[in-house]
């Protein structure tokens, strides 16, 4: 009877410990393009997690919005051969607060989704520009991006690193 409820505890933590590991949680700035030149606003930041494939907990702060704003729904992209599907692995849309709660934002963000990228390598489509733009920044290349889209046009540009990784700024 020990040995059952041995292995049962064993496999129990054993257990704990993969869904720890599949949990991936992010954070990233807003990366600022001023004409080829880059800048980080820390003001305007996400948060979020990935849980083995699928995306939660969506935090987003911009200056556009009077709260923290989410997204409702989200999913996993096929490649329909668009360039959003090679882009991003992930799709966000409806927009809401993210304490559920009535909020403003600017007109612009009608309509707004976001999608996310897989874990950028060096094999991701867009992995020079991106080592260009954070080199620029004197950054690491993210390991993911988040864009935020209205009207079929990027608004905000996020890079996304590891919630345990030391960067060198700091989310308010």
């Amino acid at each position: 009877m020990k040995k059952i409820i041995l292995f049962m505890a064993f496999f129990m933590i054993l257990f704990g410990v993969g869904i720890s590991m599949a949990e991936e949680r992010y954070k990233g700035m807003l990366i600022v393009d001023k004409g080829g030149k880059y800048e980080l606003d820390d003001k305007q930041h996400v948060e979020f997690l990935i849980d083995n494939g699928n995306v939660r907990a969506i935090k987003i702060r911009i200056n556009a919005a009077n709260k923290d704003l989410t997204f409702s729904s989200c999913r996993n992209l096929e490649d329909d051969g668009s360039n959003f599907s090679k882009w991003f692995s992930l799709e966000c849309r409806e927009l809401k607060s993210f304490d559920n709660t009535p909020f403003t934002y600017d007109y612009f963000l009608i309509g707004a989704y976001a999608g996310i990228s897989p874990t950028i390598t060096p094999a991701y489509f867009m992995y020079e520009k991106l080592k260009e733009v954070s080199g620029k920044l004197d950054m690491d290349v993210p390991l993911r991006t988040m864009v935020i889209y209205a009207d079929g046009k990027p608004l905000y540009e996020f890079f996304c690193y590891p919630d345990n990784v030391g960067i060198k700024w700091k989310i308010q």
